[in-house]
């Protein structure tokens, strides 16, 4: 069989570390059973299967942790604008009770 690459697709994602904000990524497979992803000009991975499956993995973690965080933020803010409406007996730094002041 002869050598040949398929392309798979292009996307783009934001990049806070380049000008311009986005990144276009490139994504290959050949007929030798590898992968090249291709980082805008300067870089690329050239990977087998199991290379791609824990790449995946481990960017669906990090997407998973960034949500979670997301969530959590957001319930703790709500919270905030929750009890910052009603009021909050809290304790100061020394032990003395105060009442929280509305905003």
């Amino acid at each position: 069989m002869a050598y040949s690459k398929q392309h798979i697709g292009n996307i783009a994602i934001e990049n806070e570390s380049s000008s311009p904000r986005t990144l276009p990524i490139s994504v290959h497979i050949d007929t030798l059973g590898a992968a090249t992803i291709a980082f805008g000009d300067s870089m690329s991975i050239r990977t087998n299967e199991l290379g791609l499956d824990d790449l995946r993995q481990v960017l669906f973690d990090a997407s998973r942790a960034l949500m979670v965080q997301r969530v959590r933020q957001r319930a703790v803010e709500q919270e905030k604008e929750e009890l910052s409406k009603v009021g909050l007996r809290t304790w100061g730094g020394n032990g003395e009770a105060r009442e929280w002041e509305e905003r």
